[in-house]
């Protein structure tokens, strides 16, 4: 049944992984057609295909395993604090994915003001992902 639980995380994992993919490539596009003295030796250093091939690289494994997990804090959500609301079986869960996300997402959108917008797809996606979609997913 863990296993189960897991592996339902785990392809929401997937799917946050190919969205994650999508918006760094885009931003990544972005970064380069806009050439700055100062990135000139990030990009000396790091040619662009080895950035991207890195990207897809690791986000798969990365977001799979980050996606089983919330799988399995859900469950025990489930047991610890009963209670739907907000769209969600699990209230407090679906506020603990929404805080988590916000904080996290706020360094970033602080650093890479030029990509807000990508910054903010990724973090509502994974809001509406992990916060609403896990807890019907993984039942």
């Amino acid at each position: 049944m863990t296993l189960e639980r897991f592996l339902d995380g785990a392809v929401l994992g997937m799917l946050m992984a190919s969205v994650f993919i999508t918006i760094s490539m885009i931003s990544l596009f972005l970064v380069l057609k806009n050439r700055r003295e100062q990135m000139m030796p990030i990009m000396e250093k790091y040619p662009p295909m080895t950035l991207a091939m890195g990207i897809v690289a690791l986000s798969y494994p990365t977001w799979a395993v980050i996606g089983g997990t919330l799988a399995l804090l859900y469950r025990v959500s489930l047991e610890q604090t009963p209670g739907s609301g907000i769209g969600s079986p699990n209230l407090a869960y679906t506020l603990a994915i929404s805080g988590m996300a916000i904080l996290l997402a706020a360094p970033f959108a602080i650093l890479f003001r030029r990509l807000l917008i990508g910054v903010l797809v990724i973090t509502f996606t994974f809001i509406a992902i992990f916060g609403w979609f896990l807890p019907y997913f993984a039942v």
